[in-house]
């Protein structure tokens, strides 16, 4: 997620095109939004699991990066209006994702997010969603997150293989009865890609998302050690700097 940082301020200098880049995650790792309170989470809990904690660039609330397909994109801010970035962003997911049999589909509300973080919802991301979110039958699927820098706006978001995201619940900061109404409620509320496609792995996901987003926008990739400058500045980066 440095790297992420990093790209995204890079946009019109050493970036002058928008990026996609797809990963995963060892070790597992809890994730912060930019602005929440690092006491939501018992950081000796994520010790002792051997969970790393980290803080976003972007907002959002706690995520727990594990069984998942983690992904960002980078892209020229010039006036872009952030709800029809949401939704073009998140388009080839979901058609990818319907190609493959599951049954991926927008939601279409926008939640009071004011009144959600008023209640025991607000630390957890996938307790609800936003507006053009992915979703099956009301489930989260993909969480996102967004940051408009100077020149750029930064995207990124967790797809769900498997359920290890609902161990988020055990490191909160929560009491006991609350947390076993969190764990149901995430359980209710969260869908996973391994309930409609056992197996399927994450670098297979990403190469079909990455088809689409050709197909959709007729767009060509080129790796990111074309350039070489920009390579050398992300193997000289101090990802350390989002640790907490």
């Amino acid at each position: 997620m440095a790297v992420d940082d990093f790209l995204a301020r890079q946009m019109g200098q050493l970036l002058d095109r928008p990026l996609l880049r797809f990963y995963t995650w060892q070790p597992y790792c809890v994730s912060l939004g930019f602005h929440q309170n690092v006491s939501e989470i018992n950081r000796e809990k994520c010790r002792a699991l051997g969970i790393d904690v980290v803080r976003r660039p972007t907002g959002g609330r706690a995520v727990l990066h594990a069984q998942e397909l983690t992904y960002s994109v980078v892209y020229p801010f010039r006036g872009v209006q952030i709800e029809d970035f949401y939704r073009l962003v998140h388009l080839p997911f979901v058609q990818a994702l319907g190609n493959l049999g599951i049954p991926a589909a927008f939601q279409q509300a926008q939640a009071n997010f004011r009144q959600v973080y008023q209640t025991n919802k607000a630390a957890v991301c996938f307790a609800t969603s936003a507006r053009y979110e992915v979703e099956i039958d009301g489930r989260k699927l993909i969480g996102s997150a967004q940051r408009v820098y100077e020149h750029a706006i930064l995207q990124h978001g967790s797809l769900l293989l498997g359920n290890f995201h609902r161990k988020l619940v055990d490191v909160l900061n929560l009491p006991p009865e609350k947390r076993q109404d969190m764990q149901a409620y995430i359980s209710q509320h969260a869908a996973t890609v391994w309930e409609y496609r056992s197996g399927l792995t994450a670098e297979a996901l990403s190469r079909a998302i990455a088809e689409e987003f050709t197909r959709t926008f007729g767009i060509q990739f080129f790796p990111i050690n074309a350039n070489p400058a920009l390579l050398q500045a992300i193997e000289q980066l101090d990802a350390e700097q989002f640790q907490i």
